[in-house]
C-alpha cells in the first residue's frame, strides 16, 4: 500500500482553508543565505499557504549575516504581533549556531517546533504521526526503528512512537550492524538524509517503510518487500508543509 502523502495533503488543506477562511494568518519563513533546496522549500511553503489563504511572507538575510543579526530578526518577530507563527529554513550557515536561534523562537510561534519549550510538535513528524493516524498503522506494541537522531526528526519521531507505545530502537551513523536492527522493524522510519541507506536486506518482509528523507533514504527496491511505504517525493514531504500550516493556524486562535 502506497502511504500517499500528497493526497492526504490535499484534503487537511481544503480542511484548513475551510477553518481560516476570514482570519488574518501570518507565517514568517526566516531565510539565510541561497541555499538551492532551502529557496525551493520555502517556495513550496509559501505556495501552499497562499492556496489556504495564509500570508507566508519569506524574510531573507545574506549568507554572511552575522548571527547577531539573526537574533535580532527573531526578536522582533517575537515581538511582531502580526506574525501568528515563525520557523528558520535550515540548515543555516556554519557560523550561526542553530540551537541558539532555534531555541529563541517564542515557543507559541514556533511552528516547527524546535524550541523545547514548545507548544507544536516539529512539522515533519506531525505528518508522519497523520500519515500512520489517517492510513490506520497500529503502532501499539509494535517494534519501531528509526535511522537517525536529527532534533528535527530522529528523536522527536522517536519520542512521537513511544507516545503511542511502541518499541522503540534509534540507529546512528555509529550504529554498528544497521541491518541488525532495521530486520526487526515492524514499523521503521529512515530520517538519515543518507540517499539509498535503506536496502531490501535492511528490511523484514511485511514492514511499513517511513521515508523522511528528502532524497529517499530508502531504496526503492524495498517497495516490494514492504506492507506500506511513502513514496519520495510524494510521501513526506507534503505533510511536512501541511503540518507547518495547520500548526500556524493552532497558533493563530
Amino acid at each position: 500500500m502506497i502511504l500517499d502523502g500528497k493526497l492526504l495533503a490535499a484534503k487537511i488543506a481544503d480542511e484548513l482553508k475551510a477553518e481560516s477562511a476570514g482570519r488574518n494568518i501570518s507565517l514568517a519563513v526566516v531565510l539565510i543565505g541561497d541555499n538551492p533546496d532551502s529557496i525551493k522549500y520555502v517556495n513550496a511553503k509559501q505556495k501552499r499557504a497562499a492556496e489556504i489563504g495564509i500570508r507566508c511572507d519569506i524574510v531573507k538575510l545574506p549568507a554572511d549575516s552575522p548571527e547577531s543579526d539573526v537574533m535580532d530578526l527573531i526578536y522582533r518577530l517575537n515581538e511582531d504581533a502580526a506574525v501568528n507563527g515563525m520557523m528558520v529554513q535550515l540548515p543555516m550557515p556554519k557560523h550561526i549556531d542553530q540551537t541558539r536561534v532555534t531555541h529563541a523562537i517564542n515557543p507559541a510561534k514556533d511552528v516547527d517546533g524546535l524550541n523545547p519549550a514548545s507548544g507544536f510538535m516539529p512539522a515533519t513528524v506531525r505528518g508522519i504521526e497523520k500519515i500512520l493516524e489517517h492510513y490506520r498503522i497500529e503502532l501499539d506494541g509494535k517494534v519501531a526503528v528509526v535511522v537517525g537522531r536529527s532534533e528535527i526528526v530522529g528523536k522527536p519521531a522517536a519520542k512521537m512512537l513511544m507516545n503511542h507505545n511502541a518499541t522503540v530502537t534509534v540507529c546512528h551513523s555509529h550504529t554498528r550492524d544497521l541491518a541488525m536492527f532495521t530486520r526487526m522493524a515492524d514499523i521503521l522510519i529512515a530520517a538519515s538524509g543518507v540517499p539509498g541507506l535503506i536496502k531490501p536486506d535492511h528490511i523484514k518482509d511485511g514492514v511499513v517503510i517511513i521515508d523522511a528523507g528528502t532524497t529517499g533514504d530508502v531504496d526503492k527496491s524495498c517497495y516490494e518487500k514492504a506492507a506500506a511505504y511513502t513514496p519520495v517525493p510524494g510521501g513526506v514531504g507534503p505533510m511536512t508543509i501541511i503540518s507547518l500550516i495547520e500548526n500556524t493556524v493552532r497558533a493563530s486562535s
